[in-house]
C-alpha cells in the first residue's frame, strides 16, 4: 500500500495574489509566495488528540501528510524554558489577548498580545465559556493530564456502535502504548504534596462514595525528582495550564507527533489557520489558509488542495471551519446535524471550606484521585480532587465534577463575526448544579465543612459557566457515520472532540477521543485507502 499511496500527488500549494490582496494583510509581501509542489495526499487540520492520532497512523501507512496548526510550537526541550509560569505570566500564556484568562477571575495579569498556549472563547449567545489549547499538541499541552476510562455502565447509551470490551482491551491500550499513563505511585501520593488528595479519599470513603485513582498522562519519575531535588520544580510549583517546562507532562508533541514526524511522511506548518474549505469538481478539497505572525496578524493567504482531509481542529476550530464552509457553499452538502448536540461534559466545580483537618499548603498540580458518585440521586457524577496550590493552608478542597447532563447546545455560523456562535443558556446547567449540591452536602454531612461562596467563581457557589471539555457539533452517527466520515462527502473526516456526543461517560474525554480515533483510523486506512 505504501508504494501505491506515495506515487500520487494531490497537494498543490500556491499563494494566490488575488486572494491575498482582497484581505487586510499586515506585513504581507506584495509578490505572492511561490512554493514548490509537494507529494502530499492528506491534510490534518489541528494537532490535538484526534489530529495527532490521525497523523501518526496516516504516516505509518506511508501516506504523505500535512499537519496545519493555528498555534505555535513550544519545544519543551528548548532553552531557556519555553513556557511561562502561572503566577508570573507573559504573552506565552494566552492566545492573542492582553490579559490572562485563567478561571481564577480575581487574579489576572496584563500581558503582551501573543500566540500563547491557552485560549478562553466567549460568546454573546452563550452562558458557557470554552477553554482550549492553542499550540502544537493542542489541549494536551494545557490540560490536567487526567485520562480516566469512560464508565462502562453508560457506554452503550452513548457509543452503542463500539464494544466496551474492545475499548478496554484494544483501543485504550493502543493509546497507552504511545501516550503512556499510570496511577500515582504510593510514595508520591504519601508525600506532603498530595495530602489534599489523601484527605479527599478519606472523605469520599466516609460519605460512602467510591474511591477512584485516576490515570495520569505524566512521568511520575520526573515528579519524584522534583520532590527529592534532582529535577527542576514544575508539577510541585503549580505549572500545568501554561505547559510544563521540565517535561513531566506526556503531551502529544512529545509522543504521537514526533513519532509521525520520524516516519519522514509528515510536514508540519504552525501558525497556519484554516479559514474555509470547498470541494472541487474532481472531488479534491481546497483549503484557504491564513499564515499568521506571532501577534495573530495575517501575513499571507495560501491555497492548499488534497484528496483526504481530516478536520480535527478542536470543537471551536472545527465548528468555525465546517459551518463557515457550509454557509459559503464550499461544503454545502454537509448534514444539517453539523453544529448540533454540543455539550460541556457536565463540567462543574465547587469548593468545600471550613474543614476539620489540614489539606496541605504545598500541593502537587496534577489531579490523581476522584470520588465516584454514580448513584447520585440527581444524576451520575464523577468528581476529581483538584489542587489549589497557592502555598497557604486553607483547609479547603476543590472538586471538578463531570455530570451526566442531557442538555445540549448548538453552534450557528454568524457572518457578522465570521465565527460559529454557541447557544447554551444558564438553565441548561441546573441538573449539574443540583447534582453537585447533593454531592457536597453528603460530603459535608459525613466529614464537616461548608460550601464556599467562592471568589474563584465570582462569589457563586459553583463554577458552572466554563468548560475544559467541549464536545459535539459533528457527532458520530449523526453528522458523520460511526467511523467519522462526514455525511455528504467522501474522504472528509472529523475524529476530534466535535465527534463526541456532548458527554464522555463521566470521564475526561481526551483518552476516549484518542482511542476512538485509533479505532476509526484503522477502519479508514483499510477501507478508504485501498
Amino acid at each position: 500500500m505504501k508504494k501505491h499511496l506515495t506515487r500520487r500527488k494531490f497537494l498543490k500549494l500556491t499563494s494566490i495574489a488575488g486572494v491575498a490582496a482582497s484581505l487586510p494583510l499586515s506585513g504581507c509581501k506584495k509578490e505572492p509566495i511561490k512554493v514548490d509542489d509537494v507529494d502530499i495526499e492528506a491534510i490534518v487540520v489541528g494537532s490535538g488528540f484526534g489530529a495527532a492520532v490521525s497523523a501518526l497512523r496516516l504516516t505509518q501507512a506511508g501516506v504523505k501528510t500535512l499537519m496545519l496548526e493555528m498555534g505555535k510550537q513550544y519545544d519543551v526541550d528548548a532553552t531557556p524554558n519555553p513556557f511561562t509560569k502561572t503566577l508570573s505570566p507573559d504573552g506565552r500564556s494566552t492566545w492573542l489577548k492582553r490579559r490572562t484568562i485563567l478561571p481564577v477571575t480575581s487574579i489576572q495579569f496584563d500581558i503582551p498580545k501573543y500566540v500563547g498556549v491557552l485560549d478562553r472563547v466567549e460568546y454573546n449567545t452563550s452562558y458557557m465559556r470554552i477553554f482550549r489549547g492553542t499550540c502544537l499538541g493542542g489541549g494536551s499541552v494545557v490540560y490536567g493530564a487526567m485520562l480516566p476510562y469512560a464508565q462502562p455502565s453508560m457506554w452503550n447509551e452513548y457509543f452503542p456502535y463500539v464494544s466496551y470490551d474492545d475499548m478496554l482491551n484494544k483501543w485504550y491500550p493502543k493509546v497507552k502504548n504511545v501516550l503512556d499513563f499510570s496511577v500515582i505511585p504510593d510514595d508520591i501520593l504519601n508525600s506532603k504534596y498530595y495530602k489534599f488528595a489523601r484527605v479527599g479519599l478519606e472523605h469520599c470513603e466516609n460519605a460512602g462514595m467510591e474511591k477512584v485513582m485516576l490515570n495520569a498522562g505524566v512521568n511520575f519519575n520526573t515528579i519524584r525528582g522534583e520532590i527529592n531535588g534532582t529535577a527542576p520544580k514544575c508539577a510541585i510549583d503549580g505549572q500545568l495550564l501554561y505547559g510544563a517546562n521540565n517535561g513531566f507532562k506526556n503531551s502529544l508533541d512529545r509522543n504521537y507527533i514526533p513519532q509521525a514526524n520520524a516516519t519522514g511522511n509528515l510536514t508540519i506548518e504552525t501558525l497556519h489557520k484554516v479559514d474555509s474549505v470547498r470541494q472541487l469538481s474532481n472531488k479534491n478539497y481546497e483549503l484557504t489558509v491564513h499564515k499568521i505572525n506571532e501577534q495573530g496578524e495575517t501575513v499571507v493567504v495560501k491555497i492548499y488542495t488534497c484528496k483526504y482531509l481530516f478536520i480535527n481542529a478542536g470543537v471551536v476550530g472545527t465548528m468555525n471551519i465546517l459551518l463557515k464552509s457550509k454557509h459559503l457553499g464550499g461544503l454545502a452538502n454537509l448534514s444539517d446535524e453539523v453544529g448540533k448536540h454540543w455539550g460541556n461534559n457536565g463540567n462543574i466545580m465547587a469548593m468545600r471550606s471550613n474543614l476539620r483537618e489540614d489539606t496541605g499548603a504545598d500541593q502537587g498540580i496534577v489531579p490523581v484521585t476522584a470520588y465516584g458518585d454514580l448513584n447520585n440521586p440527581i444524576t451520575p457524577l464523577l468528581a476529581e480532587q483538584a489542587p489549589f496550590p497557592i502555598g497557604l493552608e486553607l483547609r479547603q478542597l476543590l472538586a471538578l465534577a463531570i455530570t451526566k447532563n442531557p442538555s445540549r447546545g448548538h453552534f450557528k455560523y454568524n457572518p457578522a463575526t465570521d465565527n460559529a456562535d454557541l447557544y447554551f443558556d444558564k438553565s441548561q446547567m441546573e441538573i449539574s448544579r443540583q447534582a453537585m449540591k447533593s454531592f457536597v452536602d453528603r460530603l459535608n454531612a459525613a466529614n464537616g465543612g461548608t460550601l464556599e461562596q467562592f471568589w474563584y467563581f465570582n462569589g457563586k457557589g459553583y463554577g458552572d459557566d466554563f468548560t475544559y471539555h467541549p464536545l459535539g457539533g459533528a457527532v458520530y452517527g449523526l453528522a458523520s457515520d460511526t467511523t467519522g466520515r462526514l455525511k455528504g462527502y467522501s474522504n472528509l473526516y472529523c475524529l476530534d472532540g466535535a465527534a463526541m456526543p456532548g458527554f464522555s461517560c463521566c470521564a475526561n474525554p481526551a483518552l476516549t477521543i484518542a482511542a476512538l480515533a485509533e479505532r476509526n483510523m484503522e477502519k479508514i486506512l483499510a477501507e478508504d485507502f485501498s
